[in-house]
Protein backbone atom coordinates (compact mmCIF):
# COMPACT_ATOMS: atom_id res chain seq x y z
CA UNK A 1 0.00 0.00 0.00
CA UNK A 2 1.43 3.52 -0.91
CA UNK A 3 1.81 5.51 1.92
CA UNK A 4 1.33 9.38 1.72
CA UNK A 5 3.50 11.51 3.79
CA UNK A 6 2.02 13.77 5.95
CA UNK A 7 3.17 16.91 4.49
CA UNK A 8 1.46 16.00 1.33
CA UNK A 9 -2.04 15.01 2.93
CA UNK A 10 -2.05 17.97 4.47
CA UNK A 11 -1.95 19.97 1.11
CA UNK A 12 -4.35 17.80 -0.29
CA UNK A 13 -6.95 18.58 2.77
CA UNK A 14 -5.66 22.32 2.85
CA UNK A 15 -6.50 22.73 -0.89
CA UNK A 16 -9.84 20.85 -1.08
CA UNK A 17 -11.27 22.93 2.03
CA UNK A 18 -10.09 26.24 0.39
CA UNK A 19 -11.40 24.87 -3.29
CA UNK A 20 -15.11 24.74 -1.74
CA UNK A 21 -16.74 28.53 -2.63
CA UNK A 22 -18.97 29.20 -0.15
CA UNK A 23 -22.47 30.51 -1.92
CA UNK A 24 -24.20 33.21 -1.12
CA UNK A 25 -27.89 33.70 -2.15
CA UNK A 26 -30.03 36.65 -3.00
CA UNK A 27 -33.82 36.67 -0.97
CA UNK A 28 -36.56 39.14 -3.74
CA UNK A 29 -39.87 39.76 -3.53
CA UNK A 30 -42.40 42.66 -4.43
CA UNK A 31 -43.73 44.40 -1.64
CA UNK A 32 -46.88 45.62 -3.70
CA UNK A 33 -47.77 41.93 -3.62
CA UNK A 34 -48.52 41.33 -0.05
CA UNK A 35 -51.91 40.74 1.02
CA UNK A 36 -54.34 41.00 4.09
CA UNK A 37 -57.37 39.22 4.73
CA UNK A 38 -59.38 39.05 7.78
CA UNK A 39 -61.91 36.89 9.25
CA UNK A 40 -64.46 38.10 12.15
CA UNK A 41 -66.95 35.93 13.59
CA UNK A 42 -70.79 36.47 14.26
CA UNK A 43 -73.51 33.67 16.41
CA UNK A 44 -72.64 32.02 19.12
CA UNK A 45 -71.80 28.96 17.15
CA UNK A 46 -68.62 31.44 15.79
CA UNK A 47 -69.52 31.66 12.01
CA UNK A 48 -66.98 33.12 9.80
CA UNK A 49 -67.23 36.04 7.53
CA UNK A 50 -64.22 37.22 5.82
CA UNK A 51 -62.87 40.04 4.12
CA UNK A 52 -60.16 41.84 2.62
CA UNK A 53 -59.02 45.16 2.05
CA UNK A 54 -59.17 47.16 -1.19
CA UNK A 55 -56.81 50.05 -0.89
CA UNK A 56 -53.62 48.59 1.43
CA UNK A 57 -50.07 49.87 0.26
CA UNK A 58 -47.04 47.87 1.36
CA UNK A 59 -43.46 49.21 1.24
CA UNK A 60 -39.88 47.76 1.91
CA UNK A 61 -37.12 46.17 0.79
CA UNK A 62 -37.39 44.00 -2.40
CA UNK A 63 -34.16 42.34 -1.93
CA UNK A 64 -31.78 41.31 1.10
CA UNK A 65 -29.51 38.67 1.40
CA UNK A 66 -31.60 37.25 3.79
CA UNK A 67 -34.79 35.96 4.70
CA UNK A 68 -35.52 37.59 7.92
CA UNK A 69 -33.63 41.22 6.62
CA UNK A 70 -36.01 40.68 3.47
CA UNK A 71 -38.67 40.21 5.59
CA UNK A 72 -38.44 42.46 8.80
CA UNK A 73 -39.19 46.23 8.36
CA UNK A 74 -41.88 45.87 5.51
CA UNK A 75 -44.82 47.90 5.88
CA UNK A 76 -48.63 48.17 5.21
CA UNK A 77 -50.65 51.17 5.88
CA UNK A 78 -54.25 50.26 5.46
CA UNK A 79 -57.09 52.06 4.85
CA UNK A 80 -60.17 50.69 6.64
CA UNK A 81 -62.62 52.38 4.70
CA UNK A 82 -61.79 50.37 1.51
CA UNK A 83 -62.91 46.81 3.49
CA UNK A 84 -64.05 44.54 0.73
CA UNK A 85 -66.68 41.84 2.14
CA UNK A 86 -68.06 40.95 -1.52
CA UNK A 87 -71.15 42.51 0.15
CA UNK A 88 -71.99 46.63 -0.72
CA UNK A 89 -74.26 46.76 1.99
CA UNK A 90 -72.16 45.02 4.79
CA UNK A 91 -69.22 46.99 3.85
CA UNK A 92 -71.19 50.20 4.34
CA UNK A 93 -72.09 48.80 7.51
CA UNK A 94 -68.09 47.52 8.68
CA UNK A 95 -67.31 51.41 7.30
CA UNK A 96 -69.93 53.55 9.15
CA UNK A 97 -70.08 51.81 12.27
CA UNK A 98 -66.64 50.28 13.27
CA UNK A 99 -63.61 51.70 11.20
CA UNK A 100 -65.07 55.39 10.85
CA UNK A 101 -64.80 54.79 14.39
CA UNK A 102 -61.12 54.63 15.17
CA UNK A 103 -59.03 57.61 15.82
CA UNK A 104 -57.60 58.22 13.65
CA UNK A 105 -60.62 56.97 11.56
CA UNK A 106 -59.79 54.13 9.02
CA UNK A 107 -56.10 54.24 9.61
CA UNK A 108 -54.63 50.88 10.56
CA UNK A 109 -50.16 50.49 10.09
CA UNK A 110 -48.37 46.88 10.55
CA UNK A 111 -45.01 46.38 10.19
CA UNK A 112 -43.21 42.90 10.58
CA UNK A 113 -40.22 43.48 13.93
CA UNK A 114 -38.96 40.39 13.68
CA UNK A 115 -38.73 36.62 11.88
CA UNK A 116 -38.03 33.26 14.23
CA UNK A 117 -37.36 30.45 12.32
CA UNK A 118 -35.97 29.08 8.81
CA UNK A 119 -37.55 28.91 5.17
CA UNK A 120 -40.29 26.59 6.05
CA UNK A 121 -41.69 27.37 9.31
CA UNK A 122 -41.67 30.08 12.34
CA UNK A 123 -43.44 33.17 13.78
CA UNK A 124 -43.51 36.19 12.77
CA UNK A 125 -43.83 39.32 14.76
CA UNK A 126 -46.09 42.15 13.42
CA UNK A 127 -46.25 45.33 14.94
CA UNK A 128 -50.03 46.28 14.43
CA UNK A 129 -51.39 50.09 14.78
CA UNK A 130 -54.87 51.12 15.15
CA UNK A 131 -57.12 54.00 17.47
CA UNK A 132 -53.67 55.20 18.99
CA UNK A 133 -52.90 51.39 20.13
CA UNK A 134 -49.64 49.49 18.85
CA UNK A 135 -49.52 45.99 19.77
CA UNK A 136 -46.96 43.21 18.75
CA UNK A 137 -48.74 40.43 16.99
CA UNK A 138 -47.05 36.81 16.98
CA UNK A 139 -47.95 35.31 13.20
CA UNK A 140 -47.03 31.99 13.08
CA UNK A 141 -45.95 31.25 9.50
CA UNK A 142 -45.38 28.45 6.87
CA UNK A 143 -43.67 28.80 3.23
CA UNK A 144 -44.73 26.43 0.58
CA UNK A 145 -42.31 24.85 -2.14
CA UNK A 146 -43.35 28.11 -4.41
CA UNK A 147 -41.91 30.22 -2.10
CA UNK A 148 -45.43 31.60 -0.49
CA UNK A 149 -45.11 33.32 3.20
CA UNK A 150 -48.15 32.65 4.78
CA UNK A 151 -48.89 34.15 8.09
CA UNK A 152 -52.02 33.75 11.03
CA UNK A 153 -52.18 35.67 13.88
CA UNK A 154 -55.44 37.09 15.90
CA UNK A 155 -55.96 40.11 17.74
CA UNK A 156 -58.95 41.13 20.31
CA UNK A 157 -60.45 44.28 19.30
CA UNK A 158 -60.64 45.67 22.75
CA UNK A 159 -56.85 45.40 22.68
CA UNK A 160 -57.19 48.02 21.11
CA UNK A 161 -59.22 49.89 22.70
CA UNK A 162 -62.26 49.63 20.20
CA UNK A 163 -64.79 48.94 22.99
CA UNK A 164 -66.85 51.93 21.46
CA UNK A 165 -66.53 50.76 17.86
CA UNK A 166 -67.45 47.46 18.40
CA UNK A 167 -70.69 48.54 20.53
CA UNK A 168 -71.87 50.68 17.79
CA UNK A 169 -70.93 47.58 15.20
CA UNK A 170 -72.89 44.83 16.85
CA UNK A 171 -75.85 47.55 18.07
CA UNK A 172 -75.78 47.91 14.13
CA UNK A 173 -75.80 44.14 13.60
CA UNK A 174 -77.70 43.03 16.50
CA UNK A 175 -80.88 41.78 14.38
CA UNK A 176 -78.34 40.19 11.65
CA UNK A 177 -76.36 38.55 13.86
CA UNK A 178 -78.75 36.51 16.15
CA UNK A 179 -78.09 32.88 15.64
CA UNK A 180 -80.55 30.01 16.26
CA UNK A 181 -80.07 30.13 20.03
CA UNK A 182 -82.01 33.56 19.24
CA UNK A 183 -78.78 35.33 21.26
CA UNK A 184 -77.26 37.98 19.16
CA UNK A 185 -73.61 37.55 19.37
CA UNK A 186 -70.32 39.25 17.58
CA UNK A 187 -67.03 38.12 18.40
CA UNK A 188 -64.43 40.72 19.62
CA UNK A 189 -61.45 38.62 18.59
CA UNK A 190 -60.42 38.87 14.59
CA UNK A 191 -57.97 36.52 12.44
CA UNK A 192 -55.63 38.35 10.60
CA UNK A 193 -53.78 36.44 7.31
CA UNK A 194 -51.04 38.21 5.97
CA UNK A 195 -49.00 36.50 2.53
CA UNK A 196 -46.44 37.45 0.14
CA UNK A 197 -44.39 35.10 -2.20
CA UNK A 198 -40.17 35.47 -2.38
CA UNK A 199 -37.64 34.50 -4.64
CA UNK A 200 -34.35 32.68 -3.11
CA UNK A 201 -31.37 32.92 -6.04
CA UNK A 202 -27.68 31.39 -4.96
CA UNK A 203 -24.77 31.66 -6.33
Amino acid sequence: MTKIPIICLLAILTFGACSQKKSTCTYQTDPKAIQMTWTAFKFTEKSAVKGRFNKLQAMGSSSADSLEKLITGLHMDIDGASVETDNPARNATIQQFFFEKFNPAFAIHAMATKLEGDEQKGTLTIHVKMNGVAKEVAFPYTVNAEGLLEAKGTIDMLDFGLQPAFDSLHQACEDLHKGKDGISKTWTQVDLSVSGRFQKSCS
